[in-house]
């Protein structure tokens, strides 16, 4: 029996093996399978279950304490899906992201409280919550996302520090040039404390297990569960349509994209106006859930919290999002029950860093990404995004028979001259 022979008889090596191989866009491969996701959700909706029997059997009363927990870590998964798809596949640096999360709570705030006196219905406001994001989207993202790197990353940082001083300032009326916009009683946002009273999601009475004021952080656990379920199904969807390809090949060369025709600036401003869609009806869920808007819910120190959860995750990784919005949000709590009893409060915080230290030093592409940063000379020092490391030309060598003068000759290079030559 020859040797090709015996190759082709050898067994294959097991799925398990051959998965741990694969790396991680075979990782991620897999755990996007819809029959991976479907279980993946279904036990997860189960939580508020579990919880409800360790509370009801053996009198634990840390049940709605770590429901709470689930619901805010289901939340930052929404938002780091949302800036994976901005920063991880269409590689545009947005600083100013966690913006549009305020601006979904407060618009939300405004049309479903007494501070303007107006109570819209759900989808009504659903509905207005959406149009703001989008405008807010475009007016933005028109005149800035013509710019890159740097300036675009500084340019969005502006606009999330101006957006949050507008909230604080517009407790009264704005003025301009000495002119007054508004009666004297005009109160918008509230100011420094905010709109309180929000109105909840009103759901009809005949819908099990959700409905009724005793179920609002079970009720919310699913809505946002739902919610993330919805957006994960977007993106899987776009990852293999024309748009999720155009955005992938602006992210790797935005130079050769435009070279083939894609439209560049179309296909970013879509990608940042989706990514402030998301953040958006997050927002509004979530100043439903509190029944107030606050604007340190979306302070600047938010954006890099959800930053820390997409690079530990892995850019361009849809379960990686959703892995690293986990980690950062429960660890925490973990070592905080863990810890707290030996060491102080302080070092809680110093272990969950050095663990991420560590992970990002032997694993700088985070747990499942497939997409790294690093400074490119080519562009300034900008920083900039690319999925592997540009392998080095090879010097070309003569054929044989030809000598190194007669190649120069012919191709008009320069031919690297042989080892000991």
């Amino acid at each position: 029996m020859s040797a090709n022979t015996e190759a082709f008889d050898e067994a294959p090596p097991p799925r398990l093996k051959r998965l741990w191989q694969a790396g991680p866009y075979g990782w991620n491969q897999a755990l996007t399978r819809w029959y991976v996701l479907i279980p993946f959700f279904a036990i997860a909706a189960t939580a508020p279950f579990i919880t409800q029997y360790f509370v009801d059997t053996f009198g634990w009363t840390g049940g709605e304490y770590w429901l709470r927990i689930l619901t805010t870590s289901v939340q930052a998964a929404s938002l780091a899906l949302a800036l994976n798809l901005v920063v991880g596949w269409a590689g545009l640096l947005n600083l100013g992201f966690i913006a549009f999360f305020g601006i979904g709570t407060y618009v939300y705030a405004m049309v479903a409280s007494a501070q303007l006196h107006i109570h819209l219905p759900i989808w009504s406001a659903f509905a207005v919550v959406v149009l703001a994001s989008i405008g807010f989207a475009l007016i933005v993202g028109i005149p800035s996302l013509r710019l890159r790197g740097d300036y675009l990353a500084i340019l969005t940082l502006a606009f999330g520090l101006i957006t949050r001083e507008l909230v604080l300032d517009l407790d009264r009326p704005p003025t301009l040039a000495g002119h007054q916009f508004g009666p004297d009683d005009l109160n918008l946002t509230g100011g420094t404390e905010g709109i309180h009273q929000v109105d909840p999601f009103r759901l009809p009475n005949g819908v099990p297990l959700i409905h009724g004021v005793g179920l609002q952080t079970r009720t919310y656990y699913w809505i946002f569960l739902g919610f993330l379920a919805v957006v994960m199904f977007c993106l899987l969807r776009w990852r293999s349509t024309r748009t999720g390809r155009a955005w992938i090949a602006i992210r790797e060369d935005e130079l050769a994209a435009r070279a083939m025709g894609v439209n560049t600036f179309k296909y970013r401003l879509l990608a940042f106006t989706a990514s402030a869609v998301i953040a958006g009806i997050a927002g509004m869920i979530n100043a439903a859930r509190f029944h107030n808007a606050y604007p340190g819910n979306f302070d600047i120190q938010e954006t890099v919290l959800i930053f820390i959860m997409v690079i530990l995750g892995g850019l361009g990784s849809i379960p990686g999002s959703i892995i690293g919005a986990t980690f950062v949000t429960v660890v925490p709590f973990v070592l905080q029950g863990l810890l707290t009893k030996i060491f102080t409060p302080v070092l809680v915080f110093v272990v969950f860093s050095l663990i991420l230290i560590l992970t990002m030093i032997f694993r700088p592409e985070g747990l499942l990404g497939t997409v790294s940063i690093r400074p490119r000379q080519m562009l300034g020092g900008t920083v900039e995004l690319f999925a592997e490391p540009e392998a080095e030309p090879l010097a070309a060598q003569p054929p044989a028979g030809e000598t190194v003068a007669d190649l120069e000759a012919s191709t008009g290079s320069i031919i690297a001259p042989e080892e000991g030559a």
